[in-house]
């Protein structure tokens, strides 16, 4: 039966449920060695995540059976690095992350707002959460962990995965995984994602609401988690540093348009020396992004999206023109002397707005003043909410950019 708004009071936002578990002598016979057989298992704000589970059509029992089950929890029992260490439910639907303590209480701190975000705003680009879970073996340490929407589920290869959070210094080069792939940071990227003008103008709007909504709950140090199939291209492809002409016959799928005479791509936004000294001389998208006229012609953008608005989700296999320029060693882009060394591929974009469970505490004031003596402090990952919420912004503008080619 499904619950109702009327139903979930202040203190159901607040409450937990804790529950002991042991396993009978038959199930621990057929468990391998060395397994959890006794355990604390708590749920944080149990129907609280039950609404936002409706919200999303999962079913609450067999999203139980998933978390509950002996390999979740000896994966999640066994972890070594707390508030680091995500794996994936059974059916590829979930992603499971464990979380410190203090990540914890920031999460249930905004969860009523939260919920009341993915209510008002459907397409959010934030990453769903379904459930905060405590498990405590028996001897053992407490371990919490948050049950989110896997933003890669898909039966697709993800030829390059990215972590980006605008920051192009101050961060560590040591690359995180998942799904056996390695998590690249800005200073590898060197994609620019070309979109239908009007489609991208609806993502970057979102993306504000999604960022205001943080900025209002405190909240930094989130990031962008973005991976792009190349359509028809084989696997490993994009990870050999190879520069390919753009007719090359393995390149997959290519788009004419990128043709040295078809490109209707300037080249004066292929070729910027460095996304930091862009961003400080163009004028913000925030500024601007509502000045569309609501009298031109419709677009094919604003038919689709007319078409689609009711099942559409930004960053669920999205289909954009990828232009690859290679970088010159550092954190820059091709210098102009070389701009025909590009490439053009016909990519499809997942992506979300992930590990949104950070304030600017304590620990991140001091870091922002030790890595300011180092670094540009606008630049570096440990800034103000608002400050951060608007170089993210800003970040993501100039890697999604109008394919004015469809208008």
């Amino acid at each position: 039966m499904a619950l109702s708004d009327n139903e979930l009071s202040a203190e159901d936002l607040t409450a937990t449920q804790s529950n002991w578990i042991q396993y009978s002598k038959q199930h621990r016979n057929n468990l391998p060695p060395g397994s959890v057989t006794g355990f604390e298992w708590k749920d944080y704000c149990p129907k609280a995540f039950r609404l936002i589970q409706e919200l999303e059509n999962i079913d609450n029992d067999n999203y139980m059976k998933l978390v509950c089950s002996d390999e979740t929890i000896r994966k999640v029992s066994s972890t070594l690095r707390l508030g680091n260490m995500f794996f994936l439910s059974k059916d590829n639907r979930f992603a499971i992350k464990t979380l410190r303590k203090s990540e914890v209480k920031v999460l249930i701190q905004m969860l009523p707002s939260y919920y009341s975000h993915l209510k008002k705003f459907r397409n959010t680009v934030l990453n769903k959460l379904y459930g905060v879970h405590l498990l405590k073996p028996v001897g053992g340490v407490k371990v919490y962990f948050v049950v989110v929407a896997n933003i890669f589920k898909s039966d697709l290869l993800m030829h390059r995965c990215y972590d980006l959070k605008g920051s192009l210094q101050g961060r560590k080069v040591e690359k995180m995984r998942y799904r056996e792939k390695t998590l690249h940071k800005e200073s590898d990227l060197d994609f620019f994602f070309y979109l239908e003008p009007l489609i991208r103008d609806r993502l970057l709007k979102q993306i504000k609401h999604d960022c205001a909504f943080l900025e209002a709950e405190g909240i930094m140090d989130y990031s962008l988690l973005l991976g792009l199939h190349v359509k028809g291209s084989p696997q490993g492809l994009l990870n050999r540093g190879n520069t390919f002409s753009p007719n090359s016959s393995h390149l997959g799928s290519v788009d004419s348009r990128c043709s040295d005479n078809n490109m209707r791509i300037s080249n004066d936004l292929l070729h910027q020396s460095d996304l930091s000294s862009q961003r400080s001389s163009i004028p913000s998208f925030r500024d601007s992004i509502d000045s569309r006229s609501s009298t031109t012609e419709l677009s094919f953008g604003d038919q689709w999206l007319q078409n689609n608005s009711h099942f559409y989700t930004f960053g669920e296999e999205m289909s954009a023109r990828g232009i690859r320029v290679s970088r010159n060693g550092t954190a820059s882009l091709l210098s102009r002397q070389n701009s025909r060394a590009r490439e053009c591929h016909d990519v499809l974009l997942y992506f979300g707005i992930v590990d949104f469970f950070q304030n600017y505490n304590v620990v991140k004031r001091i870091e922002h003043a030790y890595k300011s003596l180092q670094f540009d402090r606008k630049m570096i990952a440990a800034i103000n909410p608002k400050a951060y919420s608007s170089r993210f912004q800003d970040f993501l503008s100039d890697i999604f950019k109008a394919d004015d080619s469809l208008l």
